[in-house]
């Protein structure tokens, strides 16, 4: 039997930055929702990676599951397995966003719990 403790996938903040006119930049800010690793899926996909044996595609691949991404008319960008490789193509480092906001996304839920743990209040029993 599982035990259910959270859900099956998780958002993470993304943000594409693209050249923009005359040496500007043009920010892209989304959302990423990723699937949530059982650890022997996470355990095989950090091998993986520590072997480079996988490609920021083979990596999307496994673990993207949606986005809340709108276009520059404010027009909702549907998540799709073409749509994401035609965006690939037309937004140079669109993958690269996506897989950075995976592991920024990590980063900062490890410093957070780290913060909760150091401001935890002494027990007020005594042994």
């Amino acid at each position: 039997m599982s035990v259910v403790l959270a859900s099956v996938a998780f958002w993470a903040g993304a943000q594409l930055i693209l050249v923009g006119d005359l040496g500007k930049t043009e920010v892209v800010d989304f959302k990423a929702r990723f699937k949530r690793l059982k650890t022997s899926e996470r355990k095989q996909l950090e091998a993986d990676l520590a072997d480079k044996k996988i490609t920021d595609k083979e990596f999307l691949d496994r673990l993207l599951v949606d986005w809340d991404l709108k276009d520059k008319t404010g027009t909702a960008v549907i998540h799709s397995e073409k749509q994401r490789e035609e965006l690939v193509e037309d937004w140079d480092g669109f993958e690269a966003a996506l897989v950075q906001a995976y592991f920024e996304n990590g980063r900062k839920a490890r410093e957070a719990a780290e913060v909760a743990k150091n401001s935890e209040l002494p027990s007020a029993t005594t042994t």
